[in-house]
């Protein structure tokens, strides 16, 4: 995993210190197209942007030495209540007694810790019906965590995923119980049902969620989670990481179709050429990409074309060009 170094000693006591530098605010215009969960298939070439990617539950450190502490609502009482989930949505916990769940957590502060500091972000934003990316998937749960603080020289307060700054109270984050990701490789991470991704909307853990695929949901006609191999060939195929090394030659929202092998996604309608076929590691067969010239890829790996593809042995992806 990256790390990113911020010395609290400088800054205010807010979320903001955990900002990642140099994120431009979207435009009004962009904010309201990009707000809503468009299920028009776009790769990402991120995993996820957040500066608090994740949590632990039980209190140890994530990798930017922050800890959860828990859930407070300063209008009742300045009691901290234990973060929990239920079915990815946020609860408030003391003991086995949940205080406050839904819509009811809006105005309550998540608080976290670093360096004997408090860091806080207010849950400003609810939704439980965004629409996922798989044919028959459950609408997501979301939230907006907004902290106040200075961005960009303008005290303010902004959203926590970056790309959503200016649009504070919009529910574009969801919570991903049981994993973390490792953000350089580009695959899972922690597998342990003590962590808690926080996953921004418009990246590749958001929408390998919304497609199926994460320890948070079932995968369509199992028993259990999608594996840690059909997750990982998820994220290679959302961020173009054609390699399999960690690369990704795309930009952000470049549209293309995908289908997945268990007929769970599937296009929306006739797709264009075929572009790849992924596993776990990479494409397992290469057209032309999506984005950049094949040569560039070609630098750095070898991948065979995908005429006469062995469409009988393992593979988890196919992802098509738009017509």
């Amino acid at each position: 995993m990256s790390l990113f170094i911020v010395d609290f000693r400088h800054v205010p006591l807010a979320l903001l210190a955990l900002t990642v530098a140099c994120t431009e605010i979207p435009g009004e215009d962009d904010l309201q197209f990009r707000t809503t969960n468009d299920t028009t298939p776009l790769n990402s070439p991120d995993i996820n942007h957040a500066p608090v990617p994740e949590v632990a539950l039980d209190g140890q450190e994530n990798f930017a030495g922050v800890t959860l502490v828990g859930l407070r609502h300063l209008e009742t009482s300045s009691q901290i209540f234990q973060l929990d989930t239920i079915d990815d949505a946020l609860v408030a916990r003391d003991g086995s007694s949940i205080i406050a769940s839904g819509s009811d957590l809006l105005g309550w502060e998540l608080v976290m810790e670093r360096d004997g500091h408090e860091l806080i972000a207010t849950i400003s934003g609810y939704s439980d019906d965004i629409e996922a990316l798989a044919d028959d998937g459950e609408p997501l749960t979301a939230y907006a965590l907004s902290y106040h603080g200075l961005k960009d020289g303008v005290w303010g307060q902004w959203n926590e995923c970056p790309e959503f700054a200016a649009s504070p109270d919009s529910p574009v984050l969801t919570l991903i119980r049981g994993q973390t990701y490792d953000r350089e490789d580009r695959r899972v991470d922690l597998i342990d049902p003590d962590w808690v991704t926080f996953a921004c909307l418009g990246e590749a853990a958001f929408k390998a969620k919304s497609l199926g695929y994460s320890q948070s949901r079932i995968f369509p006609g199992t028993s259990a989670p999608a594996t840690r191999a059909q997750q990982d060939a998820t994220l290679k195929m959302i961020t173009a990481d054609y390699c399999g090394t960690g690369h990704s030659f795309t930009e952000q929202g470049v549209a293309i179709d995908w289908q997945n092998r268990a007929a769970s996604v599937t296009p929306a309608a006739t797709p264009g050429d075929l572009e790849a076929v992924w596993g776990p590691d990479g494409a397992l067969c290469l057209e032309e990409p999506r984005l950049r010239p094949r040569q560039d890829v070609e630098a750095e790996c070898t991948i065979p074309s995908c005429a006469g593809f062995d469409f009988t042995g393992a593979w988890e992806w196919k992802s098509f060009h738009k017509p």
